[in-house]
């Protein structure tokens, strides 16, 4: 088994100076984990245009081309590949939100379908011009619910002209992978659901969706234990699906938390959570080790070797060093606009589950999530 790292927001943070260190001395994150930890692949994700009229930069990052080839080339520099996650959106996207791109909200379905072809590959030629390493593409990001809505959404009824339903999903899916493959003919084409932790939910998609497009290598899995269930339950999905669809499975987002408090005074949103709409999935609880740096170190302990055992090739931890910054959360406040969202503050509340702490320091768990510790287990 492989190992990846999600650094999205680091071009955009590293403008505030943040200083990350290993037993107090500084370190450069790309060279970080890929030399100290020997991970070689990096997953970035891209937005079509994360600006609004005026210009003012979405947040999250603000992953737009520029800043995808500037982080790309950093990669490069630390002898690392790319994942490239194609959100196929101005900003971020997940089951319940695919919205289409600004500039493509006037398309019809088949001008859609040529917008998708053409921005794919003028995407990653521009990476290949840099002599980029794209060893994998997503065509979407969490799209269990489909894609570049109404087109690609599962809820609605397919026709020709509009799309709709699995067959206008797939054709959309289609449409990237031939797009990926004209560039990078080795890439591994990557469909990426959530909900990791219930196979019926996606055994039912993989069989629709295979009737009409099955040309992909990758089923890539979100998985957070507080929103998918305990380990159990993943594995338990993950060994159906190696099983009937043959195809290869990769955790290309993962993390757990070492603090319960992101700030003093400010309490994790899911930190003791045990609500009754979770305990289905999670019966004990959602917190399947402590919420301390001892408890990222043995859930990750676990994780890793429940994917070594069965089968799973590739896990990226998301986000390791999304640290507290003072302008650090999820959104700007033209990205909280286009959300349809008041604009504030918004938090990051990603920091304690980063493997950087508070201080910028390494927490013990990048001791555990390292290449030489993965291929120990074998």
């Amino acid at each position: 088994m492989k190992l990846g790292v999600d650094l999205s927001t680091l071009n955009e943070f590293e403008k505030q100076n943040p200083v990350f260190t290993y037993h107090g001395e500084k370190v450069d994150p790309y060279n970080f984990f890929s030399y100290h930890s020997n991970i070689k692949s990096l997953r970035l994700r891209i937005w079509h245009d994360p600006y609004d009229e005026e210009g003012n930069p979405y947040g999250g990052g603000t992953n737009d081309l520029k800043a995808t080839i500037k982080m790309a080339l950093r990669a490069k520099e630390a002898g690392m590949s790319i994942l490239l996650d194609f959100h196929y959106s101005d900003f971020y996207v997940d089951p319940s939100r695919q919205r289409v791109p600004k500039a493509w909200e006037d398309k019809n379905y088949h001008q859609i379908i040529e917008e998708l072809s053409n921005y794919t590959k003028e995407t990653l030629l521009a990476l290949k011009e840099h002599d980029i390493d794209v060893f994998a593409a997503q065509i979407g990001n969490e799209i269990t619910n489909g894609m570049l809505f109404p087109f690609g959404k599962l809820d609605v009824e397919y026709s020709e002209e509009n799309g709709g339903g699995f067959q206008g999903l797939a054709t959309l899916l289609k449409t990237g992978r031939n797009a990926v493959k004209e560039v990078y003919p080795n890439a591994k084409i990557v469909v990426h659901l959530e909900n990791s932790g219930n196979n019926d939910v996606q055994d039912w998609y993989f069989a629709n969706l295979t009737k009409y497009f099955n040309d992909f290598d990758v089923i890539g899995e979100s998985y957070y234990p507080y929103w998918h269930g305990g380990l159990p339950r993943l594995f338990d999905n993950v060994r159906k699906l190696k099983a009937k669809y043959h195809k290869e499975i990769w955790l290309v987002e993962m993390g757990y938390e070492y603090a319960e408090s992101l700030v003093p005074g400010h309490h994790c949103e899911y930190a003791n959570r045990t609500e009754e709409e979770f305990q289905p999935l999670n019966p004990d609880g959602r917190i399947p080790y402590p919420i301390t740096k001892e408890g990222q170190v043995e859930y990750l302990k676990r994780l890793l070797k429940l994917c070594v055992d069965n089968g799973v090739e590739y896990a990226f931890y998301w986000e390791p060093c999304w640290i507290l910054l003072p302008d650090s959360g999820w959104a700007k406040p033209a990205g909280q606009i286009y959300c349809g969202l008041e604009p504030t503050i918004a938090d990051n509340d990603w920091a304690n589950e980063t493997l950087f702490d508070f201080n910028g320091e390494a927490t013990p768990a990048v001791e555990v999530f390292t290449q030489q510790y993965v291929d120990s287990l074998k």
